[in-house]
């Protein structure tokens, strides 16, 4: 079991999870305990649920020639690496098989063979954009504000605050701080995606990133901010942020 790797999975999955959107309600409580204890049996069992991310861990898997929970694994998924370039065009075709054995509803992906990609990047942006969050479940509309919440965006922290606690679906309340992040997002324009920046009120769990300060630069998932960004980390994300859009266009 390689505890960073679950850990990575579970700071990533948890915030769609506590909200309803992936997976099922008993993994969030897994996910807090791997990331704050490193106590992560069961990670791998709970990923298995999630619809559209255990179709991608797998086919990356296969591509990489790594185990499914492997750092390379989640982190290309998630933020992006090298790994990503091993990608073919062909492997779309795989992914809609795994979409399929998941349990993707077979019109769905019956139309998703129809806008094959002419650049394959399997990583989460692509999912968000390509595919359409929310359409393979019917979790959330797809629209520009959906857009943006689930794709994993960056920015400094300016500010750190107090603020109200959330209640999520698959949480009971917990006693968050909020920070003042100017973060990476996307505007439409004439039907191409492009990064803007908001400025926006950000909760967080100081359980879950228990060193956060201003001028620190997060990873925001739904609303919450999960991470604390390496300066490398940083650079993937960006870099395969924009190779996805330019893809996309």
């Amino acid at each position: 079991m390689d505890t960073k790797a679950l850990q990575l999975e579970s700071r990533f999955s948890l915030p769609p999870n506590s909200l309803g959107y992936c997976g099922q309600n008993t993994a969030a409580a897994k996910f807090k305990l791997c990331i704050t204890e490193g106590i992560c049996s069961g990670v791998e069992e709970e990923v298995t649920r999630f619809i559209v991310l255990h179709p991608y861990l797998k086919l990356l898997a296969e591509i990489s020639d790594q185990p499914m929970l492997s750092y390379p694994v989640i982190e290309s998924y998630w933020i992006g690496n090298d790994l990503l370039k091993k990608a073919e065009s062909a492997h779309y075709d795989l992914l809609l098989e795994y979409f399929l054995k998941q349990g993707v509803p077979d019109f769905f992906v019956e139309e998703l063979r129809l806008k094959k990609p002419e650049r394959f990047i399997p990583n989460h942006l692509f999912q968000v954009l390509h595919i359409g969050v929310g359409r393979a479940s019917g979790a959330v509309p797809f629209n520009i504000q959906t857009i943006n919440n689930c794709m994993i965006r960056w920015g400094k922290v300016e500010k750190i605050t107090s603020c109200h606690s959330r209640e999520t679906k698959n949480d009971k309340k917990t006693k968050f701080k909020c920070a003042s992040v100017n973060l990476s997002s996307l505007q439409k324009i004439h039907e191409s995606y492009h990064l803007t920046k908001l400025q926006e009120t950000v909760p967080f769990n100081p359980e879950l990133v228990p060193e956060l300060k201003s001028g620190d630069t997060v990873a925001v998932h739904w609303n919450m901010i999960i991470k604390i960004l390496t300066k490398e980390e940083e650079k993937n994300l960006i870099y395969w942020t924009k190779e996805v859009l330019s893809a996309q266009s």
